[in-house]
């Protein structure tokens, strides 16, 4: 069966309009607690201006376009505008260094940056070094432009008619976008993403959540990475509910947030739970329309169990990576919840344990985790201009995610981890996260990550980076005794080190390669604890 037929994203905008109209499409609140709000009609119309604003710089079929920006409209304008006329969008994460974005805008041979002032200088020098294509800048705030390289990108969008000036030949193979890994391990590879893929998952996500019209979806992801594309924005629409983009994460705020707006559909990752059960109890907490709480690894139970209990929710858990553009494992509607099962495949989507010679193991073998899609429509359709890596990535059909787990004899698969997320040591293999989600429950810490280094005798030893509670302390004595009573002893941890806070990415999780190299440690997803 094919859900997608030719429809692609320009068709997808202009239905929209015509179906919804004035019903509500977009929410948008600031850092500030600024809020811009977009009828689907007000929508497809800032879409158009924006797809004429390209096309009036000479913007062409296939060309890419690097966006930098934190959560906001114009990401939203600039990913179905460019759509709309054949062109490439390409999401740098917003917090890119310089050297960075750099070698992105290299890597992707973009000429053309829509940025904010606060990632100005950062395009101002490489386009001052000459080392890459990029040409110019479309700023969306202040400052305002001050060279010949930079355009205003909202008083030239404003000067734009709301109706599409010019209409490219699409097809659903075309390349909507490439979104490049986050690179917490080595260099991000640059996933294509079709049209094909995009209008697949809105319709893939809004089966798995059960979305409705009359839903309000809020999220706080950020809008470059593949959850806030494809499992928050694309369903939404595609569902003709109505998306509520945050700018940025506030552990003080975001349950206020849930209630003012009425969140039927939200998201969350281990560090917003936690830092959520950290915050004084209020007693309208429970008082909210929350059906779904969105989830993604890893959690222990003991904190699941506490989050659920505290404000009257539950999780819908799914697995999922860039590459296959959807959580495609997964809780199912009308289905059975079994944690802390990652879930089963969905429609489209099937799934295996392999052993290191690439065969099926039994049931409860731990091997890695491979899926089968159709490339270019169900899964990513290939590395950009790296066919080497991608044809390591595909086997017949199937995509080797680099992921351990296992299935029971339902076929509800378990997670046990990344494959580079596994100590080897001395003989045994440990999950990092197994032990992360033990230590997290200590009272006095508030943040984990756990890392094999070199051991000359037994390949790698466990080293624990803490981050403690504030006004904490933790004797290493009082540490080891902790963790010794609760895990086997080849899992104990042989060093820790207590840090002021973990380096993660946009998603969340921790680069761990920086907690071995202190002085390039920055913390890139930053929440309001208070």
């Amino acid at each position: 069966m094919d859900l997608i037929g030719g429809q692609n994203l320009r068709q997808m905008w202009d239905d929209l309009a015509k179906v919804y109209g004035s019903k509500t499409a977009l929410i948008f609140e600031s850092a500030t607690g600024e809020i811009r709000q977009f009828s689907y009609g007000e929508l497809n119309d800032e879409i158009n201006r924006t797809a004429n604003l390209f096309l009036s710089l000479g913007v062409e079929k296939g060309d890419k376009v690097a966006l930098h920006l934190d959560n906001c409209p114009e990401f939203i304008f600039c990913w179905f505008g460019l759509a709309k006329i054949g062109a490439i969008m390409v999401p740098i994460n917003a917090r890119f260094l310089a050297e960075e974005s750099s070698w992105l805008i290299q890597s992707c041979q973009a000429k053309m940056v829509v940025t904010s002032g606060q990632f100005y200088s950062v395009y101002q020098k490489i386009i001052a070094e000459r080392s890459t294509a990029l040409e110019l800048i479309l700023l969306i705030s202040s400052p305002q432009p001050s060279d010949s390289t930079t355009l205003d990108f909202s008083l030239n969008q404003q000067a734009q008619p709301c109706i599409l000036m010019r209409e490219v030949e699409l097809s659903v193979e075309d390349t909507a976008e490439i979104l490049f890994t986050s690179g917490t391990t080595s260099r991000p590879k640059g996933v294509v993403i079709t049209h094909y893929n995009l209008r697949f998952a809105g319709y893939y996500t809004a089966w798995q959540c059960a979305l409705r019209a009359d839903d309000i979806y809020m999220t706080v992801m950020p809008a470059f990475h593949i959850d806030c594309q494809c499992t928050a924005a694309m369903p939404t629409f595609s569902a003709g509910a109505t998306f509520v983009l945050l700018e940025k994460y506030s552990a003080r705020a975001f349950w206020s947030q849930v209630l003012r707006y009425q969140a039927t559909v939200t998201e969350c990752i281990p560090m917003m739970v936690r830092t959520l059960m950290a915050q004084p109890q209020q007693a309208n907490e429970r008082q909210h329309r929350l059906r779904e709480v969105l989830f993604y690894l890893n959690l222990s139970e003991e904190e699941k169990d506490a989050f659920v209990a505290r404000f009257g929710v539950r999780f819908l858990t799914s697995y999922g990576m860039t590459e296959t553009i959807v959580g495609l494992i997964g809780d199912r509607p009308g289905d059975k919840r079994r944690w802390p099962s990652i879930g089963r495949p969905g429609f489209g989507y099937q799934a295996e344990i392999r052993d290191s010679f690439n065969r099926p193991v039994a049931a409860g073998q731990t091997g890695e985790l491979c899926v089968k899609g159709i490339p270019g429509k169900t899964l990513f359709k290939e590395y950009y201009n790296q066919p080497e890596a991608t044809a390591l990535a595909w086997d017949n059909g199937w995509l080797h995610t680099g992921d351990c787990a296992w299935q029971d004899e339902e076929g509800y698969l378990y997670f046990v981890d990344r494959s580079s997320n596994m100590i080897k040591r001395g003989g045994e293999n440990v999950s990092c996260s197994e032990i992360e989600n033990i230590v997290a429950s200590h009272p006095k810490i508030q943040d984990v990550a756990i890392l094999g280094i070199p051991d000359p005798i037994r390949d790698q030893a466990i080293k624990a980076f803490l981050v403690l509670n504030e006004g904490e302390t933790l004797s290493e004595r009082e540490f080891f005794c902790f963790c010794e009573a609760r895990m086997a002893k080849f899992k104990v941890p042989s060093f820790m080190e207590i840090r002021t806070d973990l380096p993660r990415n946009c998603s969340g999780k921790v680069i761990k390669k920086h907690l071995l190299h202190p002085t390039t440690n920055r913390e890139v997803l930053t929440a309001d604890k208070e």
